[in-house]
């Protein structure tokens, strides 16, 4: 019987490749930031970040769909993956927790850097372009999430029961981005703490 060497992965299972995958995403993503922050939104090209980042353009626009995707960190595709991730939960797992787990699922697919993040939200905070592009990929993005938690849910009300759970979800997905932050925690872990908080009734939502 043919045998094959075990992929190389992480402690969190990730291959060789989607580590390699994530470093590339991140330099992009990080020289991205660091541009709009000394030359703005207008001064920055495609080009520009490409170039600090060690890749050329046509791998550029195969992580994101436009300059202003990659200094905000959203990949191409990200609400409709997010949607699609949310509707091949178990059909057992409870409305809550698949929706919960498809949030921890997003934060670790995130670079997590809080000095990254800072430096993002400095820039996002000077610049309204920045701001009306995050908008409208968060409103698709919680559209999509919506939809897809709706379908989960039985009874009268679907979608408004849906919308709700979406918001307090990235209600609680704020207070964890704070407290990884604040507490320099793991994003993950910053997660878990706030579902904590939530379930043993140490916080009213």
């Amino acid at each position: 019987m043919t045998t094959h060497p075990a992929p190389d992965v992480d402690p969190e299972g990730l291959s060789l490749r989607e580590r390699k995958k994530r470093r590339t995403r991140a330099a992009m993503h990080r020289a991205a930031i660091d541009l709009v922050a000394e030359h703005g939104v207008a001064g920055v090209t495609v080009e520009m970040i490409a170039e600090r980042a060690g890749v050329s353009e046509r791998t550029f626009f195969n992580y994101w769909p436009s300059k202003e995707s990659a200094m905000l960190g959203m990949p191409s595709g990200i609400p409709e993956r997010t949607a699609a991730l949310l509707t091949e939960r178990p059909a057992d797992e409870s409305p809550r927790d698949a929706l919960r787990a498809v949030m921890v699922e997003m934060a670790r697919s995130l670079y997590d850097d809080s000095e990254l993040r800072a430096a993002k939200r400095a820039v996002i905070l000077r610049e309204p372009a920045l701001q009306e592009h995050s908008a409208r990929q968060m409103a698709s993005l919680h559209q999509g999430l919506i939809d897809a938690l709706a379908a989960r849910y039985e009874g009268p009300d679907t979608h408004e029961r849906a919308l709700v759970a979406v918001h307090l979800a990235f209600a609680a997905s704020r207070s964890a981005f704070s407290l990884s932050m604040s507490g320099a925690l793991p994003l993950a872990d910053a997660f878990e703490r706030v579902y904590a908080y939530i379930d043993s009734g140490a916080v009213a939502v």
